[in-house]
């Protein structure tokens, strides 16, 4: 499993994006507020695209991407600790 870590320089947030369980479907891209989180050409996958972690320091830890991701291919961390998904439990 190819797992690519992104965190904000102050360490307050950090981004794990599950590179084999993105599908490229853009939902977390097009969700995003801040913008943080970019399409990116893969000709390696069939699906041609994939998501990536373009600006980090926008990331304000919302959690959106991670409980609108239908594949489960990103997790958001906050301060060292596990961010529960919207509505869900730690």
């Amino acid at each position: 499993m190819s797992l690519v870590e992104s965190v904000s320089a102050n360490g307050q947030f950090k981004l794990v994006v599950h590179e084999t369980w993105c599908k490229g479907c853009r939902i977390c891209v097009d969700l995003c507020p801040t913008k943080t989180l970019s399409m990116v050409e893969s000709p390696d996958r069939w699906e041609g695209a994939l998501v990536k972690v373009t600006d980090m320091e926008a990331c304000n830890g919302c959690g959106i991407c991670e409980a609108e991701c239908p594949d489960f291919a990103i997790t958001v961390f906050a301060e060292g600790k596990m961010k529960p998904a919207a509505g869900g439990a730690a």
